[in-house]
């Protein structure tokens, strides 16, 4: 318990310094010291950082020196506790309640552990400032809307308790910038309230119970200013009667579905502190929650105008070609809304869709095209829709034909390569095992190098694979040559050029060491399938269980698996 305790402390915490009473918490102590933070006794004199305590506290004062209180409430009632700590100074803490955790709290009673802050000055009224239901519903929203935040964004939050809400925000997620539209200037006279924010500027808005007089004048404001691969966190009470929100969910999603890509919708049942995601045809509740991303198909329009948020680059210095985007895709925009993970659109069909449209539209030659029929390629292999399989094979083999040739752009070759590992899926889908084959080799090439070393990842996926379906065969020299040949690539990968593929030491691409050590993991498996090889000719079986095939491409198998549970779920009508 105290292992996991002190983990959740830290996640709140951080590295730094922690007062306790050793005599109650001496193995927490421990556990807090050995993931890097500083334990002080209770008897040392207050310096700042936080306290570790169990309630009820005799003197409120003799803790104000501390930034942040850990509070062990126990049975105690929580309408005491609140008013006591807030008439002191302090507040709830800007990440006390996580997703997904309004459930722990209640009107009588706190979770076994809360977080305080000290304000040290007067703190403004509103939710972190406030005990019971209606406050925790709201910290709940805002919580929330922090999964929709991604790495480098700019936020505007336009709605009740802005403040607080930018303070939840930005404790619980990675944006850049925050803006409150009440501190936006306004034109005298003007029906519009962003008029201070320029055309595609805000990245994500947070717009709970906005103060509009026209909620439909509010969300084509909202539309101006997202950027075209921005999303929207929208929410009103259900029940209006009035022109400053929508009447019915109906409402609220046909005009929506004007401006922008609707996503996702959420339930949230006040009473009992329930706030979760739902079709978007399902019931009412207490609240109209909805997220939607901003439409990017015209994005090539304003190609100029392109910048990735979350790998900001300093003027005038150059951009790794990994992350060069506004260079590699006639529509840039598209990247966040239909490539990149955990970002794009979350409907499984609407992304689809999506690819659809720019298969449709994007040049034969296009890394546009090449990742929008990536997208599609692995919905089809994903939803095992053999009669599909044919049709995408024959697009990527038009691709590959479109881009045939020296020079080629890294990111269309990034695709050529992410495309013949694609195509071989596929042809194992429909069991038209030498094209598999043939596919595999071809993606176990060279290419790789012309754009970078962590693409290998799918090169020796591909040498694997191709050593797997020898081995069906029987074929145990063909499948060595496969499994060297991943070996051979990590080799070549380990010796790479990585200071300018990760863009330098100073602020290297977070995910690129990540995927780098994916490479030479997918390499000990070809390690592993050269080792006991021998093992083959005695029993199969006993070398295949040595060589754990699952760690090959884990999230995919995870959700995979997570489908098919599903499918079977709802076959037992569960």
């Amino acid at each position: 318990m105290s292992i996991q305790y002190a983990q959740d402390i830290a996640k709140r915490l951080g590295p730094g310094r922690i007062t306790l009473d050793r005599t109650i918490y001496e193995p927490l102590a421990q556990e807090l010291a050995l993931i890097g933070m500083e334990v002080r006794d209770l008897g040392d004199r207050p310096d700042g950082g936080a306290l570790l305590a169990d309630w009820p506290i005799a003197d409120l004062r003799s803790i104000a020196a501390f930034d942040t209180l850990v509070l062990r409430a126990g049975e105690h009632e929580r309408a005491t506790i609140d008013s006591a700590l807030f008439a002191a100074g302090w507040r709830r803490h800007a990440a006390g309640m996580l997703i997904g955790q309004s459930g722990e709290w209640n009107d009588w009673r706190l979770p076994q552990t809360s977080y305080y802050q000290c304000t040290k000055a007067s703190a403004s009224a509103g939710p972190l400032r406030s005990s019971g239901a209606p406050a925790d519903n709201v910290i709940a929203r805002y919580a929330l809307a922090t999964q929709f935040v991604r790495p480098g964004d700019h936020v505007l939050v336009d709605g009740v308790d802005a403040g607080h809400g930018i303070e939840i925000l930005a404790a619980l997620s990675r944006g850049n910038r925050f803006t409150a539209s009440a501190d936006l200037p306004v034109e005298v006279d003007s029906p519009f309230r962003l008029d201070g924010l320029a055309d595609n500027s805000i990245d994500l808005i947070v717009a709970l119970q906005p103060p509009a007089e026209n909620w439909q004048i509010a969300l084509a404001e909202y539309a101006r200013v997202l950027r075209l691969d921005g999303r929207i966190m929208v929410g009103w009470p259900a029940g209006a009667t009035d022109e400053t929100a929508p009447s019915s969910w109906e409402e609220l999603t046909d005009f929506a579905g004007q401006l922008f890509v609707p996503e996702q919708r959420f339930a949230q049942v006040e009473g009992i502190r329930a706030l979760y995601p739902i079709d978007l045809a399902g019931p009412n509740s207490d609240w109209l929650l909805l997220t939607a991303s901003a439409e990017p198909l015209d994005g090539a329009t304003y190609r100029d105008a392109y910048t990735h948020p979350g790998f900001p680059v300093e003027t005038g210095a150059a951009v790794p070609v990994l992350v060069d985007f506004g260079a590699a895709y006639d529509n840039p925009w598209l990247y966040r809304t239909m490539v990149q993970m955990g970002e794009r659109l979350a409907d499984p069909i609407k992304l689809a869709t999506l690819a659809e449209h720019v298969i449709a539209q994007a040049r034969s030659d296009s890394a546009d095209r090449g990742a929008a029929l990536s997208v599609l390629g692995y919905r089809v292999l994903e939803l095992r829709m053999r009669d599909s399989a044919p049709a995408v094979l024959n697009l990527i083999d038009d691709y590959f034909s479109a881009t045939q040739g020296g020079n080629r752009p890294p990111h269309v070759v990034r695709w050529r390569v992410s495309l013949a590992f694609l195509a071989g899926r596929l042809c194992e889908l429909i069991e038209d095992r030498a094209q598999a084959l043939a596919w595999y080799d071809k993606a176990a090439g060279d290419e790789w190098s012309a754009f970078s070393p962590i693409l290998a990842t799918k090169t020796i996926a591909a040498c694997f694979f191709a050593g797997r379906l020898c081995l069906a065969q029987r074929d145990v020299e063909a499948a060595t040559a496969r499994f060297q040949r991943g070996v051979e690539v990590a080799g070549q990968v380990a010796a790479a050029d990585h200071a300018t593929a990760m863009g330098g030491t100073e602020r290297p691409l977070p995910f690129y060491f990540k995927e780098l050590a994916e490479v030479i993991d997918m390499a000990s498996q070809c390690a592993n399938a050269l080792f006991h090889m021998p093992l083959f000719a005695r029993d199969p079986g006993l070398y295949w269980r040595q060589v754990d095939v699952k760690r090959f491409g884990l999230a995919s198998w995870a959700l995979d698996l997570e489908r098919e549970n599903d499918r079977l779920r709802r076959q037992l009508g569960r």
